[in-house]
């Protein structure tokens, strides 16, 4: 069982969506050390996500939301007139037990630094860093 990393992206080969997902790709490496998957989803068709994968060498799953039901079910689904539907920008973390323990909303405006944020939550939820508990002779 591992935890999930679900993150919605409003379309393949955009610049912040692209930026994103290297970002996850470049940290593959401590997902896994956390026992964590990574899997994108956007209301791109199969054959667009698959190119997206290809062509950034992704090593995760990147998930088709056709008809943007998923993306609607999780609050992420956005239509703006004369664009369309499809996905906002929003991250769920959920534990191996199928537990949303973390939503992070305010992604757009952090896309750089995303894939440290949600690390770094995932080491929190894991336990893996302490606060520093003063020697009694400290206190």
């Amino acid at each position: 069982k591992k935890w999930t990393v679900l993150y919605f992206y409003p379309g393949a080969f955009t610049q912040g969506c692209t930026l994103e997902a290297r970002n996850f790709q470049r940290d593959i490496e401590t997902y896994r050390k956390l026992n964590a998957q990574i899997v994108g989803v956007s209301v791109d068709p199969p054959e667009t996500n698959s190119a997206f994968c290809s062509s950034e060498g992704l090593d995760f799953y990147m998930l088709s939301d056709a008809g943007g039901k998923v993306s609607e079910l999780y609050g992420s689904a956005l239509t703006v007139p004369g664009v369309g539907s499809f996905s906002n920008r929003q991250t769920y973390v959920i534990d191996n037990d199928g537990y949303l323990r973390h939503i992070f909303t305010d992604v757009e405006s952090r896309v750089p630094r995303h894939s440290s944020d949600v690390i770094e939550k995932l080491e929190e939820e894991e336990g893996l860093i302490y606060s520093p508990v003063p020697w009694a002779g400290d206190v």
